[in-house]
């Protein structure tokens, strides 16, 4: 089997396969892809929803990766809040 073939076969079981899970390649390409945020304390991404903390401080909503950075960033917000901004 040539490369080419290979690649042509391997598409074509893959559109098969998205095909019969009732999600076409459209409807895939539309779907929100997962959001992330920096936790302001270590700079860790993570996803908001999975998030162990979160703060608000000056009207914007602050996630943590951990109880840790979260209680880091309560004792001086202002620290990591200005660091965010950079």
């Amino acid at each position: 089997m040539t490369r080419r073939s290979f690649v042509r076969t391997a598409a074509a079981v893959l559109a098969c396969v998205w095909l019969s899970a009732g999600t076409s390649f459209a409807q895939a390409a539309q779907q929100p892809q997962p959001t992330t945020v920096k936790d302001p304390v270590c700079g860790m991404k993570i996803d908001p929803a999975k998030a162990k903390g979160k703060v608000e401080y000056k009207g914007k909503t602050y996630h943590f990766c951990s109880d840790d950075c979260k209680t880091k960033f309560e004792k001086d917000p202002a620290k990591y809040a200005e660091k965010e901004q950079k």
